[in-house]
């Protein structure tokens, strides 16, 4: 009766142990590795105390069990409740304005470490420094231009 119980428990922190590591801990961490280990163990287990037969036996129910509560707590409300419902509403910078040439004089309205805005004219636009960080506040130039950033130096350069 005991060796029912030690392997039983050996296959419920197995799947403990995977629940944890699939819906909690991203990536491969310990919780897996020992899942698995734990399995091995259980089944090893069962091989010696019951043979071929029985470890074939452990190993179904164990992948069963394993699949029916992989789904069921995917499909449980409790999931919803911890799950990111956030919309990502941002949107690409938008196009550099005609009117702004390679040369124009700017300033900067927030820091390029390396990207951040500046005001050129009457245009507000989506700024790189070219090889520094730039304070905000600080006359820069225009030394390129794409399509949706401006590349900048300081005036002084």
């Amino acid at each position: 009766m005991f060796d029912i119980l030690a392997i039983t428990l050996l296959i419920v922190i197995a799947l403990a142990l995977a629940v944890l590591e699939i819906f909690f801990l991203p990536g491969i961490t310990i919780a897996g590795i020992c899942s698995l280990v734990f399995y091995g163990g259980g089944i090893y287990y069962a091989y010696v105390l019951f043979g071929t037969n029985g470890a074939v036996i452990t190993l179904l129910v164990a992948a069963i069990v394993t699949i029916a509560v992989i789904i069921g707590f995917m499909r449980s409300r409790s999931f919803d409740k911890i799950a990111l419902h956030t919309e990502i509403d941002s949107v690409v910078p938008s196009q550099v304005p005609a009117d702004i040439k390679v040369g124009d004089v700017g300033k900067t309205l927030t820091r390029l470490n390396p990207m951040g805005k500046v005001i050129v004219g009457q245009h507000t636009v989506e700024a790189q420094a070219e090889n520094e960080l730039i304070e905000e506040e600080t006359p820069v130039r225009i030394i390129r231009v794409e399509p949706n950033v401006v590349i900048v130096c300081k005036e002084n350069e």
